[in-house]
């Protein structure tokens, strides 16, 4: 089994790109140090931004790090008949990353009702647990929902240990309501990924299919999970269960290529191939989308 680019697009203004969902006619891309939600056609121009909180930072300009709220995982859910996307801060400082942003994209072409959430409480519970953590911090970079349970995904490029944390969904979303007033407690799968030039990959992305995870996981040449290091580049896998079906390097003229996945939507699917479009984080640059092929 390969994954190979085969297209990268360039997405000018567009900077830190961190999660991607499809909904309806419509692509959104959620940014770790932007406060603008961004839509964009099947094309992938951008066609709207939605402000997720207040804030003096144009549109395209970046939000110092040491006060974002690092929103670096997203996923969609359906819940008492509307759609959904949460948007998830990494928990890796507290209290400022200790968020969730909640907005209606039922009427995909008007996202609104934008509400944050802190999530200090249920992320502190994450802490706490050496299961998750190991020897580094919090830093949550992958979301996404079953049709019965929400799941978050450490990153354990620096611990090795990459951790699934499993939510049942109406116990989840009733906590976000507010009609549960104590945090639930996840059940939690732990999981090994490959290295690059010793370093270890990290959960950086993850997608519901079928009765499957589709993952990303990334590496990078640092020690610590706050600092980007140099990319070094990016897995494709398949969870089932708490177990890994599969999983293989991104490759591009038959190298491994040096780039971060931070979001993953499918494209189209046939008996051999699966095609997805990726976003990538160029932390300095614009962002990118990436057509893969796996076959």
């Amino acid at each position: 089994m390969h994954a190979s680019i085969r297209n990268r697009i360039i997405l000018q203004g567009l900077q830190s790109a961190s999660g991607v969902e499809r909904i309806g006619n419509y692509y959104y891309i959620v940014s770790d140090d932007s406060p603008d939600l961004y839509r964009l056609d099947l094309c992938w121009n951008v066609v709207g931004t939605a402000r997720l909180f207040p804030s003096d930072i144009r549109s395209g300009d970046r939000i110092p790090k040491a006060i974002k709220p690092d929103l670096e995982a997203m996923c969609l859910v359906e819940w008492h008949g509307k759609q959904e996307l949460l948007c998830f801060g990494s928990g890796s400082k507290t209290p400022t990353r200790d968020i969730c942003y909640r907005v209606d994209v039922t009427d995909p072409a008007s996202p609104q009702n934008m509400r944050p959430i802190s999530l200090t409480a249920l992320y502190d519970i994450l802490r706490a647990d050496p299961t998750i953590l190991g020897t580094q911090k919090l830093n949550l970079e992958g979301a996404t929902t079953t049709r019965d349970a929400v799941l978050l995904f450490q990153r354990g490029n620096i611990s090795g240990i990459n951790a699934l944390m499993q939510y049942p969904l109406a116990t989840f979303m009733n906590y976000l309501d507010g009609s549960i007033s104590l945090a639930p407690i996840p059940q939690v799968s732990t999981f090994t990924l490959p290295k690059i030039s010793n370093r270890y990959a990290g959960f950086s992305a993850a997608l519901t299919w079928n009765d499957s995870i589709l993952f990303a996981a990334s590496v990078e040449d640092t020690d610590n999970g706050i600092d980007d290091g140099v990319t070094l580049g990016s897995f494709i896998g398949m969870l089932q269960g708490k177990e890994i079906l599969w999983v293989v390097p991104v490759e591009s003229n038959g190298s491994i290529a040096p780039v971060k996945i931070e979001g993953i939507a499918i494209l189209q699917v046939q008996e051999n191939l699966l095609e997805i479009a990726c976003v990538i984080d160029n932390d300095m640059d614009a962002s990118e989308i990436l057509r893969i092929e796996i076959k």
